[in-house]
């Protein structure tokens, strides 16, 4: 069985935080997928819904490292601010474990059943985690294996502007304003 084909996005500031690492083909690495913020509505780019009635579970690609995604609630944290709800939660997406954050609809509640046991679906972009502050204890990372990098390039006045260019290393330097979205291969878990 061959192993997941993933992508995500690795954020400039996440390079930063990683001090800027050379990365190539078949390197290993360990990320945490997080899908960010998730509103309950779905004229949302990113959305989620819940249920108490299961679903099955999946990731499935729809975009340049964007999911559909469906699974079971594994762990939750909920928190009350200035009377806005938000929750993040740990939801298992068949072999895949995102991280996602729920905010709340526009009466600043979230909605019924976002909490452990429940199942989530929605869809958004992809982010990987190398570095994180664990404000928040939720996530599990996962192994991956490099395959390819794919640069957006944005800096205004470079001739690739507005080209996505695809490269099997990744040179140890800043982003600045450009995107990078990583394929990889997911890593079997261990049993």
């Amino acid at each position: 069985m061959a192993l997941t084909e993933i992508e995500f996005e690795l954020s400039a500031q996440q390079l930063a935080l990683m001090d800027y690492p050379p990365l190539a083909q078949g390197q290993p690495l360990s990320v945490q997928l997080d899908a960010g913020l998730l509103l309950p509505d779905p004229g949302s780019e990113s959305w989620f819904t819940v249920q108490k009635e299961a679903w099955p579970s999946c990731f499935i690609q729809v975009g340049r490292a964007t999911y559909a995604f469906s699974g079971q609630i594994l762990e939750a944290e909920l928190e009350k601010q200035d009377g806005m709800e938000t929750a993040t939660l740990l939801v298992q997406c068949g072999e895949v474990p995102l991280r996602v954050t729920c905010g709340p609809g526009r009466d600043g509640r979230l909605p019924e059943g976002t909490w452990e046991t429940r199942y989530l679906a929605g869809v958004s972009r992809v982010h990987g985690l190398v570095e994180d502050d664990y404000a928040v204890p939720i996530g599990r990372p996962v192994g991956v294996t490099i395959w390819q990098f794919r640069r957006l390039r944005l800096q205004p006045g470079d001739p690739l502007f507005g080209q996505w260019h695809v490269s099997e290393t990744l040179p140890p330097s800043p982003l600045g304003v450009d995107r990078l979205v990583v394929e990889a291969r997911l890593h079997r878990p261990r049993l």
